[in-house]
């Protein structure tokens, strides 16, 4: 009895406290309401959640592939912004590309393999949106550099750099007697 009602006190002074800590606002939430800093969220059009932002980047990686396998990279240079449009031609982008493309890496790997974010997404100052990472693949990583203006509320690729780097190599064990599960004993 002395025991449950020593919890029942315990269990109140809990709930008050996490009722008095509930409507006090965090420290980063103050942080941001003081310094009135822009963040994604706040941008017309930012991508929801993270899958969003692996379409803008899949999407983009696909139609690279496409100009890279065909030679034709009329439909990348129209998908992108205006201003992208009027800086690069097909041509342009061709000769931009001839490093990727003389590396013979597969690019449909981008299609099925999740890309890994090396830094979060972030808009700068023109209220373009960056997003910057890596396709794990083997035997040949692919970096990206991906920025995007948002166009009648469509993000539109402004800035596209692709590179390819060897891949770390994953660690394996030495043998295979090393990796194999244990035998029983009869």
């Amino acid at each position: 009895m002395m025991i449950t009602m020593f919890l029942r006190r315990r269990m109140a002074i809990l709930a008050a406290a996490l009722v008095v800590c509930a409507g006090t606002p965090s420290l980063a939430q103050e942080q941001a309401r003081d310094e009135k800093v822009e963040t994604p969220d706040a941008a017309a059009g930012w991508p929801a959640n993270a899958a969003q932002s692996v379409y803008l980047v899949r999407s983009t990686m696909t139609a690279l592939h496409q100009a890279v396998e065909t030679g034709n990279f009329t439909v990348l240079r129209d998908l992108g912004s205006p201003r992208f449009r009027e800086e690069s031609t097909a041509a342009d982008l061709a000769f931009n590309f001839q490093p990727l493309k003389r590396t013979g890496v597969d690019l449909t790997a981008t299609a099925v393999i999740t890309p890994q974010l090396s830094t979060a997404p972030f808009l700068d100052a023109q209220k373009q949106l960056h997003l910057v990472g890596f396709f794990p693949s083997q035997p040949l990583e692919i970096d990206f550099d991906l920025t995007f203006e948002n166009v009648a509320n469509r993000w539109r690729v402004s800035s596209i750099a692709v590179t390819t780097a060897p891949a770390p190599k994953r660690s394996q064990p030495d043998n295979e007697a090393e990796s194999a599960p244990p035998k029983q004993q009869p």
